[in-house]
C-alpha cells in the first residue's frame, strides 16, 4: 500500500508540474475524438445478433445469400384493386422500380393477372374490362390471398439482389418511394412502402435522432443534479464539461475500433455521462476540501490525487471487472455494450484524474476558485449521517435485506424474456404503424421459420423423401403450422401431385421448374436446401416452444447419414438469443460478483472484511432488482439481461467510497461507530451528488422513445436508488459489526500469542 501511495503521489506531482501540457494534449485528443466519432455507423442486422466467426453466422449468411433476399412491400389501397386503371398504374410503377439494377424482381397483383392472361390467351396483357379480370383471378383466389387480401388492398413485393449490402438499402428505398411519387395513381388510390425492411431502416434513422435527444436530456438533468446537490463546491457545474470531453474520447474510440451503434449500445453514452460525472465529482469534492483546509493549489493537487485517486481507481476497476461478465455474452450487441462501457469508464476516470485536476489547479492558481472556511455539514449531510448512525445500531436490517434478496432471486424465473425486436422500438413510428396495418389487412401476423438441410446431394431420392415426410408430419401434427413448402412440394406441383421416386426422375422434373422457383428451396450446387414454414404468431414463450418442438422433431427423425438438418435463418438466431438471455443473465451476475470479490481481495491484500462487505451490499440490490422487475411486470430484453452486472459494477462504487472514508477516519483513532458517523457526514454529500448524476444519466434513458431503453432506464434508476440506500443503510451496520468482530478476534489472537 505504501508503494501504491507513492505512485499516486508521483502522479499528483506530475499533474502539478505538467498542467499546460496536459491541457494541450486534451485539446488535441478532443479534435481527434470528434473526427473519429463521425465514423460511427448504425447496425440492426444479423451481425448484431451473431458473431461473424461462428458457424451459426456462416450458416445464416449462406441462407440469406441463397434463399432469403431483402424485400420491400408496397401496400396499394383503392376502392377496387381489380380496376384496370389500378393494375396499369401498378405495372407502370413496376417498370420504374425494375430500372434500378439492384432490384431482382417485382411481383404483385398485376404480374399474376398478366401470367393468368398469358396462360389463357398467349399474351401477358392486362385486360381492359373489370369483369374479365375478375374471371381470371377467381380460380386463383387462394393463391392470391396474400397479394390481394381483399378487393380494397393489394401488396407488391420488391425483391433485391442477394449481393446488395445493408448500407445500400436506404438509397434503394428512396428510389422506390420516388417511383411511387412519379407513378400516376387513379383517384382514390394510394401506395406506401411497408414491410420489415422498410421498418428497420426507419428505426435506424430514429436511433440516431434518439441518441441526440438522450444526450441533450442527460446534459440538462446533469446540470439540475449538480446545481441542486453539489452547491457546496465552487464551480459546481465544472464536472459536466469535463465528462463531455470524456464522452468525445469514448465516441472517437468507438468510431476508430469500428464498434457499431445498436439498440443496446445506444445506452452507453447516457451511462458514461452519469459515471464520468461521478468520478469527476469525487476529485472535485476532495480538491475543494483540500483548498478549504488552507493548502496552496500545488499541495492541494498532490494531496487530492494521493487521497481520493486510490478509492476512485478501485471503484473504477471493480466497475470494469463487473462489466467483464457482459463480455461473456454470445450476442454481439450485448458484447459491444459491455466493451464500450469498459472503455468509457477508463476514459472518464483518466479524464477526471488528469484534466479536471489540471483545470482546478490552473483556476486555483489564478484565484478563480473560492475557498470556504469552516463549512460544517449541511442539512443533507446531517440527514445522511443520522440514517447511517441509526442503522449502525440495528444490525438486524442486514438480515432483513438478505431475506428480501433471497425472495427476489426466487421470483426471477417468473420474469419473462422478450426476443421480438419489433417490441423494442417506438410503436408510433409511421413504419411500425404501417407494418401493423399490413398485418391487420392480411388478417394475421405470422412468423416465418425455415429448416436448413445440408448434404452432398439434396436432390437425391432419399433426401427428397425425407423432406416430404418432414413436411407432411409438421403439417398434420403441428396445429401452429399454417403452411409448409419445400423442394418436395415443388416437385409434386410439377409432377401431377406425385413425388418422383428416383434421382433421375427428380432431376427430370426439376429441369421443367423455373429457375427462380427452384432457388427458393435449393442452392445452385444442390448441397443446401430449405423447408419453409409459416407459423401462427404467439407470445415469445409459445414461439420458443414451437421452435424447440421442431428442433426435437429433427433430432427424433434425422435425415440419412451424411446429411444434416437444423433450424435456419432468423429461427436459429431467435432460439439462440432466448437461450442466452434465459441462462446467461444470472451467470453474468454471479461472474461479476466473483470478479469484483477477487479484485478487492487482491487490492486489500486478503482483508476479507474490506472485500466482502461492499460485495454483499450490492449483491443484495441485485436480488431486490429481480423483485422489482417481477412487481412491475417487466420482461428481460438484450439490454436488461446486463442489469445484474451493471448494478454490481456501478452500484459498488458507493459502498467502496463510503468504506474507504470510514477506514480513513478510523485510522485517526476514532471508535468504529464514531468513525462511521463522521465518514458518512464528510463523504455523504459527494456520494449523494454522484448518485444523483448517475440517476440523471439513466433518467435520460427512461425518457427515450425506444421501450428497450426506457424500461432499462427506469429499472436502473430504481436499482441505483437501492444501491445508494444500501451504501448508507445496509453497509454501515454490516461493516461496523464485521470490522469490530474481526478487530477483536485479531486482538485476542495477539494477546494469546504474547
Amino acid at each position: 500500500m505504501v508503494l501504491l501511495s507513492g505512485i499516486w503521489e508521483a502522479i499528483g506531482r506530475l499533474i502539478k508540474s505538467n498542467t499546460y501540457f496536459i491541457l494541450l494534449a486534451a485539446l488535441v485528443l478532443i479534435v481527434l475524438g470528434a473526427a473519429y466519432a463521425g465514423k460511427i455507423y448504425m447496425a440492426t442486422g444479423t451481425e448484431t445478433l451473431v458473431f461473424k466467426d461462428t458457424q451459426i453466422y456462416k450458416d445464416i449468411d449462406y441462407y440469406n445469400e441463397h434463399f432469403q433476399s431483402t424485400t420491400f412491400l408496397i401496400l396499394i389501397t383503392s376502392d377496387d384493386v381489380l380496376d384496370p386503371l389500378v393494375l396499369e398504374a401498378m405495372d407502370d410503377m413496376d417498370r420504374q422500380i425494375r430500372a434500378n439494377p439492384k432490384v431482382a424482381n417485382v411481383t404483385g397483383l398485376h404480374t399474376l393477372v398478366q401470367q393468368a392472361y398469358l396462360k389463357a390467351n398467349g399474351t401477358d396483357d392486362i385486360p381492359s374490362n373489370r369483369a374479365d379480370i375478375g374471371r381470371l383471378v377467381a380460380p386463383y383466389a387462394e393463391a392470391f390471398s396474400f397479394i390481394m387480401p381483399n378487393e380494397h388492398h393489394a401488396i407488391m413485393t420488391v425483391e433485391l439482389l442477394g449481393t446488395v449490402e445493408e448500407k445500400d438499402e436506404p438509397a434503394i428505398l428512396d428510389d422506390i418511394k420516388r417511383a411511387i411519387q412519379w407513378s400516376p395513381m387513379p383517384p382514390g388510390t394510394s401506395a406506401v412502402v411497408t414491410g420489415k425492411t422498410a421498418m428497420m431502416l426507419e428505426i435506424q434513422k430514429q436511433m440516431m435522432s434518439s441518441t441526440t435527444v438522450m444526450m441533450a436530456s442527460a446534459v440538462i438533468f446533469m446540470v439540475l443534479a449538480l446545481w441542486l446537490t453539489f452547491g457546496h463546491a465552487g464551480w459546481r457545474l465544472l464536472p459536466l464539461p469535463i465528462v463531455l470531453v470524456g464522452i468525445i474520447y469514448t465516441a472517437g474510440t468507438m468510431g476508430l475500433t469500428g464498434i457499431p451503434l445498436t439498440m443496446v449500445s445506444m445506452a452507453v453514452f447516457p451511462i458514461m455521462i452519469g459515471l464520468g460525472v461521478e468520478y469527476a465529482i469525487q476529485f472535485h469534492n476532495r480538491m475543494m476540501e483540500e483548498l478549504n483546509s488552507g493548502k496552496d493549489p500545488g499541495d492541494a493537487v498532490v494531496s487530492t490525487v494521493r487521497n481520493i485517486a486510490p478509492p476512485v481507481f478501485y471503484s473504477m476497476m471493480t466497475t470494469c471487472l463487473g462489466f467483464t461478465s457482459i463480455l461473456q455474452s454470445p450476442i454481439p450487441m450485448i458484447y459491444d455494450f459491455g466493451r464500450m462501457c469498459i472503455i468509457g469508464i477508463v476514459v472518464c476516470f483518466l479524464t477526471a484524474l488528469f484534466l479536471l485536476t489540471s483545470v482546478l489547479y490552473t483556476m486555483a492558481r489564478a484565484g478563480r476558485v473560492k475557498k470556504r472556511q469552516g463549512s460544517g455539514p449541511r442539512g443533507l449531510e446531517r440527514a445522511i449521517g443520522l440514517i447511517a448512525e441509526g442503522t449502525t445500531k440495528r444490525p438486524a436490517v442486514v438480515v432483513i435485506a438478505l431475506l428480501a434478496m433471497v425472495v427476489g432471486y426466487s421470483l426471477d424465473p417468473l420474469v419473462g424474456v422478450e426476443v421480438d425486436s419489433s417490441t423494442y422500438v417506438p410503436q408510433d413510428l409511421p413504419s411500425v404503424v404501417l407494418f401493423r396495418t399490413l398485418n391487420a389487412i392480411v388478417g394475421y401476423k405470422t412468423n416465418d421459420m425455415a429448416v436448413q438441410i445440408k448434404g452432398p446431394d439434396i436432390m437425391s431420392a432419399d433426401t427428397i423423401r425425407w423432406i416430404d415426410d418432414l413436411e407432411t408430419y409438421e403439417r398434420q401434427n403441428n396445429q401452429d403450422v399454417l403452411s409448409v413448402s419445400s423442394i418436395a412440394s415443388l416437385l409434386k406441383q410439377h409432377n401431377n401431385g406425385t413425388l418422383p421416386d428416383t434421382s433421375a426422375a427428380i432431376i427430370g422434373v426439376a429441369e421443367r421448374i423455373p429457375e427462380e422457383r427452384m432457388k427458393l428451396y435449393v442452392d445452385d450446387f444442390y448441397t443446401t436446401g430449405v423447408v419453409r414454414m409459416t407459423l401462427k404468431d404467439h407470445t415469445t414463450n409459445m414461439l420458443i416452444d414451437n421452435l424447440e418442438r421442431i428442433q426435437r422433431d429433427l433430432e427424433f427423425y434425422p435425415p440419412h447419414a451424411g446429411t444434416s438438418a437444423s433450424l435456419g435463418g432468423e429461427s436459429q438466431v431467435t432460439l439462440m438469443m432466448f437461450n442466452s438471455m434465459t441462462s446467461d443473465r444470472l451467470k453474468m451476475t454471479a461472474y461479476s460478483g466473483l470478479c469484483v470479490l477477487i479484485c478487492l481481495l487482491l487490492v486489500y491484500r486478503g482483508d476479507w472484511v474490506k472485500a466482502v462487505v461492499p460485495v454483499i451490499a450490492v449483491i443484495i440490490v441485485t436480488g431486490l432488482s429481480c423483485m422489482v422487475m417481477f412487481l412491475l411486470h417487466m420482461t428481460y430484453t438484450p439490454l436488461l439481461v446486463t442489469l445484474g452486472a451493471l448494478t454490481i459494477g456501478i452500484g459498488i462504487d458507493f459502498s467502496i467510497l463510503h468504506m474507504e472514508r470510514y477506514y480513513e477516519e478510523k485510522a485517526k483513532g476514532l471508535p468504529p461507530a464514531e468513525a462511521m458517523r463522521i465518514a458518512t457526514g464528510k463523504i455523504g454529500n459527494a456520494i449523494f451528488s454522484s448518485a444523483s448524476t448517475v440517476t440523471a444519466g439513466f433518467g435520460a434513458l427512461a425518457m427515450s422513445s425506444f421501450p428497450i431503453l426506457s424500461n432499462f432506464g427506469l429499472i436502473t434508476i430504481i436499482d441505483f436508488l437501492l444501491a445508494l440506500g444500501s451504501a448508507f443503510m445496509i453497509m454501515p451496520p454490516l461493516l461496523v459489526t464485521l470490522d469490530t468482530w474481526n478487530s477483536n478476534r485479531i486482538a485476542r489472537r495477539r494477546e494469546a500469542a504474547a
